[in-house]
């Protein structure tokens, strides 16, 4: 028994095949492609912002500890000093400042504060003059340390 080809899926002889896309198609995929778009800068945004607190919070933490290691260390007292104006955080050789989107807030022993900088102090037996650390976001993130 023999079978006929189908006409449909036989190409036509002299017209011309289709190739390439469609106008209608490309207009599809542009406007998937800027949807996916839309949605995503605000989230990358939201991505980077929460890194730059994080990462904020962890250096504040990290100079608070090695403050406190190096008065243990060396047996003299090591101080922190915090800029809240200028975001601004030194320990000895140590200086980082925090990015525009971070405001920080520091509550230390009035009798070492100075020059428009709170103060903690940390002691050769590990203790320290007390005090909290406040770093607050832009979105309302506070956290304390």
């Amino acid at each position: 028994m023999r079978v006929k080809p189908n006409p449909a899926s036989q190409p036509a002889t002299g017209s011309r095949q289709a190739s390439g896309f469609t106008l209608l198609e490309i207009i599809v995929a542009i406007s998937i492609a800027a949807l996916v778009l839309a949605v995503s800068v605000p989230t990358v945004q939201n991505l980077y912002s929460s890194s730059q607190y994080r990462g904020a919070v962890n250096d504040v933490v990290t100079m608070l500890s090695a403050a406190r290691y190096t008065a243990i260390r060396k047996g003299t007292p090591q101080d922190v000093l915090f800029y809240p104006e200028a975001r601004e955080i030194k320990a000895g050789e140590q200086e980082r400042v925090l990015p525009e989107s971070i405001a920080l807030e520091v509550l230390g022993s009035a009798q070492f504060n100075r020059d428009g900088a709170g103060v903690i102090r940390f002691y050769p037996d590990g203790g320290s003059t007390g005090g909290y650390v406040a770093i607050e976001h832009d979105n309302g993130t506070v956290s304390y340390t």
